[in-house]
């Protein structure tokens, strides 16, 4: 795999991450997959001036995804279906300066979905449900521009934005709607050299989701959440109608020591802040319920060891986020819950790459998460540590000069949240991925298989993903 194809792949990992779920992250997961396919410093900041590429190129890439929750919380769906279509263009204006382009349209279909108006009612501790059962379908495109200028020999500029639409409707009455607007804005500034590379970064993002359930008076209850055990009981009304209004922040440092040919050392510093702001509507009045801050920081290290002429590359890496929030109802203006929760990981890849033909990895990680959930309305608490653990392999592989294979396994256990009614979960996360070179560029098939079993039953998460994508030479 050239420079270049590195870069864009590593591009569209991120892009699609955050296009999958459609709401911005509040903080960059680490992926291992990532981490054993490239070794910069791109792979480990969201600073648009680090990207990088050689040539110009098209890419199109089309994902179907199935995921059966045998063993589920209450209030998630029994089963989702996900279809996503891509498109992106990378055009280099002059020797100073290029541009990124990508749209996806993406449908996402929630089954039996119990009482929840929301698409995920875990991720907001202000949520609504009603008493219905069916299907929600979401869907809408999103467009990602990334603007990259060269202001001197070694000083980049990065500007990059995204923007996006997102439309529900739940298939059984009431027929909720949901109306989801999410833009996303990033700058960076990088200084390059073969010894030594630093940078700084701002993300800001901003989502408002609007909701509408139309219902006939008391046949349909409608409840609003504060918190994860304490709801409020709406009052009866031909519509309930709900706005959430979200804005985040983040802003960080990177920096590398060393050359990227023989020894590295990566770090990273980031700030982040999120509010989130839930209101209702009746008629034309708003009715506050519900204000929900958070506040955290993530730091990440990384050393990276590969000799010119040895064909054994190492790299070691840690990686620590710890926020806390809080959350006041507006209903009477008092505090109703309070969140703290951090990950400490730290792991090393070794990778082997004797010829062009064969390159095998192999890996691991481990480390301890701890949260601690307090409510105040009915006094609830619940605190949980634990550790985690992940070991992964990989081998890259040239059948033919044409032909190339990739397969990727990972097993592990993770600790969820209070909200799962289990200790932990065992993961086993499988990607084989096929390349094909033709005359006319490169045709990509691959397939992942996650599989999440709980400590306390024999029922288990499945998740099946199948995509297909291309590329121009």
């Amino acid at each position: 795999m050239n420079k270049m194809t590195k870069y864009i792949l590593i591009m569209f990992v991120v892009g699609l991450t955050s296009a999958m779920a459609f709401e911005s992250q509040f903080a960059l997961p680490v992926n291992t997959v990532k981490l054993k396919d490239s070794l910069s410093v791109n792979s480990f900041t969201a600073n648009p001036a680090t990207m990088q590429f050689e040539k110009n190129t098209e890419y199109y890439r089309v994902i179907t995804q199935f995921a059966n929750n045998s063993y589920k919380r209450m209030y998630d769906p029994s089963a989702t279906q996900r279809f996503q279509a891509e498109y992106a263009t990378m055009r280099r204006i002059n020797n100073k300066s290029f541009f990124l382009t990508s749209i996806s349209y993406d449908k996402f279909i929630l089954k039996n979905m119990f009482a929840s108006m929301e698409k995920d009612f875990y991720d907001d501790y202000f949520s609504m449900i009603d008493s219905t059962l069916g299907n929600t379908t979401y869907y809408g495109p999103q467009l990602q521009i990334l603007y990259n200028y060269k202001l001197s020999d070694n000083l980049f500029l990065g500007v990059e934005g995204s923007y996006g639409v997102e439309r529900g409707l739940k298939d059984t009455f009431p027929k909720t709607i949901t109306i989801m607007r999410n833009s996303e804005y990033k700058l960076g500034l990088d200084y390059r050299k073969k010894s030594f590379e630093m940078g700084l970064h701002g993300r800001y993002y901003d989502d408002q989701t609007y909701y509408e359930a139309v219902k006939s008076y008391s046949d349909v209850v409608t409840k609003t959440y504060l918190g994860y055990n304490t709801f409020y009981n709406e009052i009866s009304s031909a519509t309930i109608k709900k706005r959430r209004i979200r804005n985040g922040l983040d802003y960080g440092a990177h920096l590398r020591l060393g050359g990227q040919k023989a020894f590295s050392v990566v770090l990273r510093a980031t700030g982040l802040g999120r509010i989130s702001k839930a209101n209702l509507i009746r008629s034309s009045k708003t009715i506050e319920r519900g204000f929900w801050q958070r506040k955290g920081v993530q730091l990440f290290s990384s050393i990276n060891v590969h000799p010119n002429d040895a064909p054994i590359t190492l790299k070691m890496y840690a990686d620590y986020l710890h926020f806390s929030d809080w959350g006041e109802s507006l209903i009477s203006n008092a505090l109703v819950l309070e969140n703290e929760e951090s990950y400490t990981h730290a792991g090393a890849v070794m990778e082997y790459n004797p010829s062009f033909i064969l390159k095998a990895s192999i890996g691991g990680e481990a480390g301890k998460v701890a949260y601690d959930y307090v409510e105040y309305v009915f006094p609830f608490s619940d605190t949980r540590s634990g550790m985690e653990w992940n070991m992964f392999c990989g081998v890259e592989l040239y059948l033919s000069s044409k032909t190339k294979l990739n397969f990727n396994l990972e097993y592990g256990k993770e600790v969820p949240k209070f909200y799962w009614n289990t200790d932990y979960f065992k993961r086993i996360r499988a990607i084989i991925n096929l390349e094909q070179l033709f005359s006319f560029g490169y045709i990509d098939f691959t397939f992942e298989n996650v599989n999440k079993k709980p400590s306390n039953g024999s029922q288990s998460i499945s998740v099946m993903q199948f995509g297909l994508s291309y590329r121009k030479k």
